[in-house]
């Protein structure tokens, strides 16, 4: 049975994302875990500025539950 990866504290893994149809979803998408512990989503795009220099922009935010996911604090 192979183990489930867990993510370190101070590092960032990221995987390159299906974007199918929609060119607004992130090129790559994964998880980060700060210092002390908590887990975050990380959302990276690759973007060009108007000078023409090429960089990667990238959004860090608390981790989607999604639809269905178990969330006591809803109350209905």
């Amino acid at each position: 049975m192979q183990s489930k990866y867990e993510i370190k504290p101070g590092n960032i893994s990221l995987f390159k994302n299906d974007k199918g149809d929609n060119k607004k979803r992130p090129d790559y998408t994964g998880s980060m875990k700060t210092p002390d512990g908590v887990e975050l989503q990380v959302s990276m795009w690759f973007t060009e500025s108007q000078n023409g220099l090429k960089y990667m922009s990238g959004k860090v935010q608390e981790p989607y539950g999604g639809a269905g996911s178990a969330d006591d604090t809803v109350p209905f």
